[in-house]
């Protein structure tokens, strides 16, 4: 077989099968050429058996093609001879899987050179055992090589072979493989592998690690490196370490990575050597650890970035360490941060070099804490630049004089008043009028009377009038004659009525017209009108007389009230005029009565009213006659009542005329009184009038009388009225004449009664009427009596044409016993419609002569229902005439006993 194996070519070698290739003996393989090896397919080779494939040299292995090579299998691999590897070229070893690399035993990777070593892939390095490389294979690994080593082989590289590692290689390091290193592997790095790490991978270096670096290796640090560390890898750091830091270290190191600083580590030159930047970026934890020799070599440019929060952590004794170029370097807004307490740290010096806008940017609390001392330091611009926010926390009492008089009008208006309350007389006096015109009215409060008499008299027309509403009333006595005449009509405008009743008479005397006028309607309510002349009086509007409560307008004197014009007067209130009496109201002139509004007037008591005289009362216009009361009516004299005109008396009003004593009136009077004013006078009233008066009463007001009225008068009092006056009285007025006062009525009054009249007398009145008064009634009249009044009349009063004129339905209503009065004439002036309206009752009064006076017709008229009432008496003594003139009908109406009494007067005929 082996001389038919060397006989092949080599395309029938590359279709042998894996079975015939692995029953190959070591005979048949040592026949193979190497151009039939190089034919192998990666299959065939790795059918070949261990044996077989130990019979290749390394020219055999040589010739193995590098796709084919990816055949060996890894038991194949693991018995590979040196001489076999060190038959491959760099481009088989390059084809090896990592697979395969992984098989290579520590002799197997010894025996390859440099060449070989560097040809391994970067995909197949993964598979590298480097615990198997000896520092040789490590220093000729390429750098590539090592950093395609993961973090778990970098971790597994023992000192030496750390040790063997160039810089070129540190240099292709990555973070995660620099993150495997420990300080004591760290330590192995020349100065020159340090320098070599990436930023990027040192910043895989663990802080721990970070202990391994010797001062060297810190020293050697590049400035971009140490621009890459972070946080956490600075706060590692030792001082020692930190101070073989170059300024250009110190300047490079990342905003980011500062907060890891441990400042207290930090030499005074490191400290110098950061920028401002890094300054202001450390924590306030961090700037307030600092040492005070660490605050000592900060520079201005430095304390120029400090934070508030940074400037905060200072106290007293570290502000002391600035200088004072140091102290005008912090920012207002860091100032801004300064406690309380290290504001006592910055002394006069310090509070001297303070610049304007620091000046404005200190804090309610600040100004609070600064001494007297040093805010005797600001100069006016400092003082002028305090905020308004800020000044509730000053100390008014530290402040010298010149300070007060620097403050704008802004600041000192911001003052609150605790604060204001605290000035002293020379503060107070220090003000300008410009300073005191912007005052609240609670800085103004705090004035006492002392204090308020320190202003002068433009620094009180300064005073705004809101401010000046603020004044105290007992400090109102401190502003003295001088200060009340200063004050603006504006200012007065503004007084309250607590400021206005403080005032004393002789500040009250300086007001100008002007300044009387100016008083409010609001405030005017506290003036003391007892503290003011005849000429304050005459100075108020009539809106401000109006608005004096009436206790206030009592309390004039008779001088004022005097005073007192006819416009002011027009605008009294009914309130205020009804504290005047008698005396008052007569110092009032005609005009000035006559401009008293009529609802004023009315307030006008009962008592004063007497004090109007009859010049007064003359002098009262319609339209206040009109507004007088019930009572200021019957307050008023018959004098005075007789100066009112007809159309004064025709004005006084409905509600009011009740009070009116009627029997002060004259006759004039009564005729000038409207029918509705007459009509609303009670009974009362109207039974108190004179004949006179009676006899003054038109038809118009008579017509208008109730029944009440028309029920007083007497029988002497209606014989007063004429017939047209008679006839004027309603009907229903008429219903109250009572019977007594009908007999005053004379026959021409009763004849001028109207039917309506007589259609509304009671049955009481009817009865009172005599036969003469009677006789003198119409037919017409004697119709009008009404049914329910009938039965109070006295047939035998009527004559014979008074009961002809009745209506059948009249003389139906008479009662039987009125009916049965009737005398003979009566009866007979009865008609037959009279007659056939009787009821059995009147028909039953009726004797035989009585019935013998009526008619046949008058007979037969009698109804049938009336017939029963035929007595048999009466039946009895008719005559055959009027017997024969009863109707069957109303014979067969008959009664049994009136039967039997008519046969028998039959029997006699």
């Amino acid at each position: 077989m082996t001389t038919i194996i060397s006989s092949l070519s080599n395309t029938q070698i590359s279709k042998l099968s894996t079975t015939t290739i692995a029953g190959l003996t070591s005979e048949d393989v040592d026949a193979l050429s190497s151009a039939q090896i190089k034919s192998l397919t990666s299959s065939q080779i790795a059918a070949l058996t261990t044996d077989g494939l130990a019979r290749f040299d390394s020219a055999d292995m040589s010739a193995i093609s590098v796709k084919s090579l990816a055949g060996l299998s890894l038991d194949q691999i693991q018995i590979l001879s040196s001489a076999q590897l060190d038959g491959f070229s760099t481009a088989q070893v390059a084809g090896l899987y990592s697979s395969q690399v992984a098989e290579l035993s520590t002799a197997q990777i010894g025996s390859l050179d440099s060449t070989q070593i560097v040809a391994i892939s970067k995909s197949a390095i993964a598979g590298l055992d480097v615990a198997k490389l000896s520092t040789d294979n490590v220093a000729v690994l390429s750098s590539t090589q090592v950093a395609a080593l993961s973090a778990t082989q970098f971790g597994g590289l023992s000192s030496d072979q750390v040790t063997a590692l160039t810089s070129s290689q540190v240099a292709g390091l990555s973070s995660a493989q620099v993150g495997t290193l420990d300080s004591a592997e760290i330590a192995l790095f020349s100065t020159d592998e340090i320098a070599a790490i990436s930023i990027k991978a040192l910043g895989g270096l663990s802080a721990d690690a970070i202990a391994g670096l010797t001062t060297g290796s810190t020293e050697a640090l590049t400035t971009t490196q140490v621009a890459g560390l972070s946080s956490t890898q600075l706060a590692a750091l030792s001082s020692g370490q930190l101070a073989t830091f170059s300024s250009d270290d110190m300047a490079a190191i990342s905003k980011k990575a500062l907060a890891g600083l441990d400042v207290t580590k930090l030499s005074t030159d490191n400290i110098a050597a950061l920028s401002s930047t890094q300054i202001a970026a450390l924590s306030a934890t961090q700037f307030g650890s600092l040492s005070s020799d660490q605050l000592t070599v900060l520079s201005t440019t430095q304390i120029a970035g400090l934070s508030s929060a940074q400037v905060g952590t200072l106290d007293s004794t570290e502000i002391a360490l600035f200088s004072t170029d140091e102290i005008a370097a912090i920012s207002a807004k860091a100032l801004g941060g300064l406690s309380a307490d290290a504001i006592a740290g910055l002394g006069t010096g310090g509070a001297e070099a303070l610049t304007t806008t620091q000046v404005a940017g200190l804090s309610s609390t600040q100004l609070a804490a600064l001494s007297s001392s040093q805010l005797a330091t600001f100069s006016s611009d400092d003082m002028a630049a305090i905020s308004k926010k800020a000044i509730g926390g000053l100390d008014l009492t530290k402040l010298s004089t010149a300070n007060v008089a620097a403050l704008s009008s802004t600041q000192v208006a911001a003052l609150s008043a605790t604060q204001f309350g605290t000035m002293s007389s020379d503060q107070v006096t220090a003000l300008t009028s410009t300073q005191i015109a912007g005052l609240s009215s609670a800085q103004v409060g705090t004035l006492d009377s002392a204090e308020i008499a320190l202003f002068s008299t433009d620094e009180i027309a300064a005073i705004s009038a809101k401010a000046l509403a603020g004044l105290a009333a007992d400090a109102v006595a401190g502003l003295g004659t001088g200060s009340a005449e200063a004050l603006t009509t504006t200012q007065v405008a503004g007084l309250s009525s607590t400021q206005l009743a403080a005032l004393s008479s002789g500040q009250l005397a300086t007001f100008s017209s002007d300044d009387m006028a100016a008083i409010s309607k609001k405030a005017i309510g506290g003036l003391d009108v007892t503290k003011l002349s005849t000429d304050n009086i005459a100075a108020l509007s009539s809106t401000q007389i109006a608005a004096l409560t009436s206790t206030q307008f009592g309390a004039m004197s008779s001088d004022q009230v005097t005073a007192l014009t006819s416009t002011q007067i027009a605008g009294l209130s009914s309130a205020q005029i009804g504290t005047l009496d008698s005396t008052e109201i007569a110092l009032f002139s005609t005009d000035e009565i006559a401009a008293i509004s009529a609802k004023a007037l009315a307030g006008l008591s009962a008592d004063a009213i007497a004090g109007l005289g009859t010049g007064g009362a003359e002098a009262l216009t319609t339209t206040q006659v009109a507004g007088l009361s019930s009572t200021q009516l019957a307050a008023l004299s018959s004098s005075q009542l007789a100066t009112f005109s007809s159309d004064d008396m025709a004005a006084i009003s409905k509600k009011a005329i009740g009070g009116l004593d009627l029997t002060k009136l004259s006759t004039a009077n009564v005729a000038a009184l409207s029918s509705t004013q007459v009509a609303a006078l009670s009974a009362t009233q109207f039974s108190a009038m004179s004949s006179d008066q009676v006899t003054a009463l038109t038809s118009t007001q008579i017509a208008g009388l109730s029944s009440a009225q028309v029920g007083t008068l007497d029988s002497t009092e209606i014989a007063l009225f004429s017939t047209d006056e008679i006839a004027a009285i309603s009907a229903k007025a008429l219903a109250g004449l009572s019977s007594d006062a009908i007999a005053g009525l004379t026959t021409a009054n009763a004849e001028a009664l109207t039917s309506t009249q007589v259609a509304g007398l009671s049955s009481t009145q009817l009865a009172a009427l005599s036969s003469g008064q009677l006789a003198t009634f119409s037919t017409t009249d004697i119709a009008a009596i009404s049914k329910k009044a009938i039965g109070g009349l006295d047939v035998t009063k009527l004559s014979t044409n008074n009961i002809a004129a009745l209506s059948s339905t009249q003389v139906a209503a008479l009662t039987s016993t009125q009916f049965s009065a009737m005398s003979s004439d009566q009866v007979t002036a009865l008609t037959s419609t009279q007659i056939a309206g009787l009821s059995s009752a009147q028909v039953g009064t009726l004797d035989a002569t009585e019935l013998g006076l009526f008619s046949t017709d008058e007979i037969s008229a009698i109804g049938l229902k009336a017939v029963a009432g035929f007595s048999t008496d009466a039946l009895a003594g008719l005559d055959s005439t009027h017997m024969a003139a009863l109707s069957s009908s109303q014979l067969q109406a008959l009664n049994t006993a009136q039967v039997e009494a008519v046969i028998a007067a039959y029997k006699t005929y």
